[in-house]
């Protein structure tokens, strides 16, 4: 999740729809299950409208929206593709030692060993453990969001310290 310049969070993307009544699929961008969500801004190209949330639900891994006005099937096809996001004041309180992914885009990340492997460009869910897409001198590395991988998270020094497992770096081959 990143920030947008107008205090919104993306928190999912419509992908599809949901029965005829006008439900929407969406495909979440994290977790959402702590989220009371209320209202939701809905943007598809140019235009951005607000809808009130009747109902959610998740459903394997999407949730299911209810929007208040988008009552037929064709209504809630013409919201596929558009990014729904919620206010930044309007995000769940999280426990110690979590952070939403627009809090990490940016860290540096370093090893344990000193090593610079560049900053943190996104947050990719794989369902089973999240993973952070860093971007450095190296290229591109993937590194697993893993307690025993990350060591440490310094919100305020923005930066992420890792303990790396053999052959994930680039040009790495394990043994």
């Amino acid at each position: 999740m990143t920030l947008s310049k107008d205090g919104l969070v993306p928190i999912g993307k419509i992908i599809g729809v949901h029965g005829l009544k006008g439900e929407v699929k969406v495909f979440p961008y994290g977790d959402l299950d702590d989220f009371e969500l209320k209202a939701v801004l809905v943007s598809a190209k140019e235009t951005v409208k607000s809808f009130m949330v009747t109902r959610s639900r998740k459903h394997r891994e999407l949730y299911i929206l209810d929007l208040e006005g988008v009552s037929e099937r064709t209504d809630a096809e013409a919201l596929i593709g558009a990014e729904v996001s919620v206010p930044e004041d309007e995000l769940p309180e999280l426990d110690e030692d979590e952070y939403y992914y627009m809090d990490l885009v940016g860290m540096e990340v370093v090893t344990d060993e000193g090593k610079r492997l560049g900053s943190i460009s996104n947050v990719i869910s794989t369902g089973s453990n999240d993973v952070l897409e860093v971007d450095g001198p190296l290229g591109p590395v993937l590194i697993p969001a893993l307690d025993n991988v990350i060591i440490e998270v310094d919100a305020a020094a923005k930066k992420v310290t890792v303990r790396l497992m053999e052959g994930l770096l680039p040009g790495e081959t394990e043994q």
